[in-house]
């Protein structure tokens, strides 16, 4: 009878000892329990952004791909995107996660990790890579080849996410902070003859520059109008007879194809002025109003704040932006704009065009044609759409099929109705006159505009347009 009661007493020890205590499983119970209320929660709040306004847009300069350790609030319904890629922002949930879309059909809102948390992601991801290096270092690898699919060697604003170790962020590393790096690991782990070397005879890539290591850190986003607005480059420049009726021809048809989705603007102050370095910083006002430009930096800030202010309104913003020539003049500014290209593929053709407007036109024909020269030697990249048709209907629906797509990713179905800021913002912002009767007068200019339109697809004009009077702001 001694040994089954002795395997009993053992037996229930042991038992015993491997089942968990009533106050660890009343504890795991609790964490479990304020999880799921936490996550339900941030489901009820993701709801209710769905029919909130924008509050702002950004557009993004990292990459960011979820990872099952970046505790989103909810599993599964954070944001993924690219460089380059558009966010709109409903509301701040915490200070690491916002609630937003990505500007694109058929993508619902999510969690969009705020700056700090994507700033935290990517320190966790630099120590990672430093321990891997380290670690390399030690077992007598070569630590610069386990860099080559992250470190480009080329400063690049907005890297794509790449490599095995880039799976989280797309942030851009300094190779000249690595080259510091590896370079005191060689010292320490170096021997005598090595270090007798490099005193007496450096290397001649050695430690660069440190001027190119004060590089500006890049942030993760760009706040960006709600809005991209639509600015009309080409086929020359701006000012000119032909760009301008060909400019007007489509403010035109915009203007009537998109009635009550769309505010059109003129706009005179020089906004190639507005970059980001420039207006963050008040040394270089200075420098700026000295020079001779047509536009103080106080006139093109109240521009870009009126550009932002209609954008609120989630309508299509068109610019007739006087001094924008060229998409390079607005590639450091914060307007993100939709560069749309009037192409005339033959030089040819733009001559017979700008010498069928007379000699006050014709005297001016080298500018024009090096104007139109200088656009068509630009990447295509640096252009949203390029209306290269032969008739002005086909490049009119070009754009009108472009636009009626960003208008969808810009409006989901989920979205509330038209933004109550409308009413307010389109009875305050200074706009062109409110659109004035048909007049004889402009059915003459419209028939001139599209017997010149013709020469698009290197047709000849049946007979010689009618001269256009100049306008000082158009009727929109």
């Amino acid at each position: 009878m001694e040994v089954p009661s002795r395997t009993l007493v053992v037996g229930s020890a042991e038992s015993y000892t491997s089942r968990p205590s009533d106050s660890d499983v009343s504890l795991e119970e609790d964490r479990e329990a304020l999880r799921k209320e936490a996550e339900r929660q941030a489901l009820a709040q993701l709801e209710k952004a769905k029919t909130k306004p924008v509050a702002f847009a950004v557009r993004t300069n990292v990459g960011y791909n979820p990872s099952p350790g970046d505790e989103v609030p909810v599993h599964g319904v954070a944001i993924t995107f690219e460089p380059k890629d558009f966010l709109h922002i409903k509301e701040k949930y915490n200070n690491d996660w916002w609630i937003g879309r990505l500007v694109k059909e058929g993508c619902e809102v999510g969690f969009i990790p705020s700056p700090v948390k994507l700033d935290s992601l990517r320190l966790l991801q630099e120590q990672k890579l430093r321990q891997n290096r380290l670690s390399s270092s030690k077992s007598g690898d070569n630590s610069s080849s386990s860099l080559g699919d992250v470190v480009t060697g080329t400063r690049r604003p907005t890297p794509p996410a790449s490599g095995n170790e880039m799976t989280n962020l797309a942030f851009e590393l300094d190779p000249v902070e690595l080259e510091d790096e590896e370079v005191e690991l060689g010292e320490q782990s170096g021997s005598a003859k090595t270090s007798v070397s490099s005193v007496t005879t450096p290397p001649p890539h050695g430690k660069r520059i440190p001027f190119f290591k004060k590089t500006e850190h890049v942030p993760p986003y760009d706040v960006v109008p709600s809005m991209r607005p639509i600015i009309l480059v080409g086929p020359s420049l701006k000012g000119y007879e032909v760009t301008d009726m060909m400019q007007k021809a489509l403010f035109d048809f915009l203007k009537h194809r998109f009635d009550g989705r769309i505010s059109i603007t003129r706009v005179t102050a020089d906004i190639s002025l507005a970059k980001r370095s420039v207006l963050n910083n008040p040394s270089k006002h200075i420098i700026i109003e000295r020079s001779n430009t047509r536009s103080s930096l106080a006139e093109v800030q109240s521009e870009i704040e009126r550009i932002f202010e209609l954008a609120r309104t989630l309508q299509l913003v068109a610019l007739d932006a006087d001094t924008i020539n060229h998409p390079a003049q607005l590639s450091k500014t914060s307007l993100a704009p939709i560069i749309v290209y009037i192409k005339i593929t033959s030089p040819k053709v733009l001559q017979r065009l700008i010498k069928s407007r007379g000699k006050s036109q014709s005297k001016h024909l080298n500018v024009q044609i090096a104007a139109s020269e200088k656009l068509a030697q630009c990447p295509p990249e640096m252009f949203d759409i390029i209306l290269d048709e032969n008739q002005l209907e086909d490049a009119c629906e070009h754009l009108a099929e472009y636009l009626e797509a960003y208008w969808k990713a810009t409006h989901p179905p989920s979205s509330t109705p038209p933004n109550p800021l409308l009413n307010r913002t389109m009875a305050s912002a200074a706009l062109a006159a409110s659109p004035a009767p048909v007049s004889n007068l402009q059915v003459q200019v419209l028939t001139s505009l599209r017997r010149n339109l013709s020469f698009w697809g290197g047709l000849e004009a049946t007979q010689q347009a009618r001269e256009v009077p100049q306008q000082q702001e158009y009727t929109m």
